[in-house]
């Protein structure tokens, strides 16, 4: 019977041994790589993405408004879209960031980009 030898890595460790820790880090560090900086969306995009399926942590001020995408793309990390001072944007995130906290993150763009215009 034909038996290969396996000459990659170190033949000492078992190539198939299972660690936790090893792996909970292996998928923080992937969900994080999805995390995105808010971008301006246009009006059509927004709706259209709303209508795609239910939106999921609908909410909304006076000012604003914000809901995220129903699927996970990795782990809790999802599409943000967001309402704020009549433009629209989009963002990749946790599921779990609230309402005050999506429109703080998009301000701050904000901010950055009447500073860099004067």
């Amino acid at each position: 019977m034909y038996t290969p030898d396996i000459t990659t890595g170190d033949a000492s460790k078992n190539r198939f041994e299972w660690s936790a820790g090893t792996e909970a880090v292996y998928w923080e560090a992937r969900a994080k790589s999805y995390v995105t900086a808010p971008v301006e969306i246009d009006l059509h995009r927004y709706m259209d993405v709303l209508g795609t399926l239910p939106p999921m942590d609908w909410q909304g001020g006076r000012d604003s408004e914000s809901f995220k995408f129903a699927e996970m793309m990795c782990g809790s990390v999802t599409d943000i879209y967001a309402k704020v001072e009549g433009r629209y944007f989009q963002l990749c995130d946790e599921c779990t960031l609230s309402h005050a906290e999506i429109v703080e993150r998009i301000k701050e763009v904000l901010g950055k980009e009447t500073v860099s215009q004067k």
